[in-house]
């Protein structure tokens, strides 16, 4: 939102996506004009929703060595912007999304959930993880104490980011907060369950809500649940495996599946169905890549770890291991439905 580079992480979205300070500034500026003093004011004359489309650059990297993902700016009168129809695709044991449910009536896919190993967070809209450096470090000795307008300005100079936010290839590796060797991709990891999309034919926008319907059960009394949507690059010279790029994130606690003020632990092995809605995406899906789904547990530290104890919520008194079933049957049909622009 301030920032003036291209890029935020290591995903490139080109100057059309750069606001700084030099427009937003004016722009707030702008809305406090019209609604405190009743100006009539350039913002008036545009349409009422504007969305950044993400994934509309020529691929690879860029000189500096960021992923070239580029973007540009799509203006609506509407939001949900008209013309988008929802697709659903159903989660299938052989790691697909797919149009059609499966049949059987036995299919699910179970990991191992260890709290104490919990799949690290690589990227994504993470606010705050930052660390205000020591005086040996360059930092402000410890008796200053700025007027508290200025705070932040005084104090942006001498912080550090503990946790990068933005998109990153979906890897583990030394510099991720909690990833242990053997450093791996994320899909691979025995914790994650990976679905795809075959590889795409035409392009194919995706704007507005991406919604989950799951289907899951636990060994545990409480235990988390986590979706990620990833953009799958095919290969290329620098990650002969594919760009596997994180778009958007969210976890869901079991103990709040009826809401956050009616906690009720959960019945080992039995089926409970999900809903969740991811924070709102718009993404150009180009020929040749594919849209993933990982479901695990955990991203960590953006997310807190369930000890999967049921003990109240940060009073847990140890941590322990679970099995996690996802079920992907005719009568417990997984899917995923997408936004999908049509022409």
């Amino acid at each position: 939102m301030r920032a003036s580079s291209t890029f935020q992480g290591n995903c490139d979205t080109g100057l059309s996506g750069v606001w700084s300070n030099d427009v937003y500034n004016p722009r707030r500026l702008a809305f406090f004009d019209k609604w405190l003093k009743g100006y009539e004011i350039e913002i008036d004359k545009e349409k009422s929703v504007s969305v950044f489309v993400m994934g509309t650059g020529k691929g690879g990297l860029t000189k500096s060595g960021h992923l070239n993902h580029g973007g540009e700016w799509r203006y609506s009168d509407n939001w949900p912007i008209s013309k988008t129809i929802e697709k659903k695709l159903f989660l299938t044991k052989q790691g697909l999304l797919q149009e059609k449910k499966e049949k059987n009536e036995f299919t699910k896919l179970s990991y191992i959930y260890d709290p104490n190993n919990p799949v690290p967070t690589i990227g994504g809209p993470i606010v705050g993880m930052f660390e205000i450096l020591k005086p040996n470090e360059g930092g402000p000795n410890l008796d200053i104490i700025p007027n508290h307008l200025d705070q932040w300005a005084f104090m942006k100079n001498y912080i550090s980011e503990v946790l990068p936010a933005g998109g990153f290839h979906q890897e583990e590796s030394s510099e991720d907060f909690s990833s242990r060797r053997p450093f791996q991709l994320l899909k691979d990891r025995d914790d994650v369950l990976t679905f795809e999309t075959l590889s795409f034919e035409t392009t194919v926008n995706v704007v507005g809500v991406i919604k989950m319907e799951l289907y899951v059960s636990s060994k545990a009394f409480d235990t988390d649940f986590t979706v990620k949507v990833i953009d799958v690059y095919p290969p290329f010279d620098q990650y002969p495996r594919g760009y596997h790029l994180n778009l958007t994130d969210t976890i869901f606690r079991m103990r709040y599946r009826d809401g956050y003020n009616n906690e009720i632990m959960m019945e080992k092995d039995k089926i409970y169905k999900i809903n969740m809605n991811l924070w709102p995406i718009s993404n150009v899906f180009k020929i040749n890549h594919k849209i993933r789904i990982d479901i695990s547990s955990s991203n960590f530290p953006r997310f807190d770890v369930n000890p999967n104890t049921g003990e109240p919520v940060g009073k847990h008194t140890k941590m322990i291991k679970t099995k996690n079933t996802l079920w992907m049957t005719r009568n417990y049909p997984s899917n995923i439905q997408i936004p999908t622009l049509v022409k």
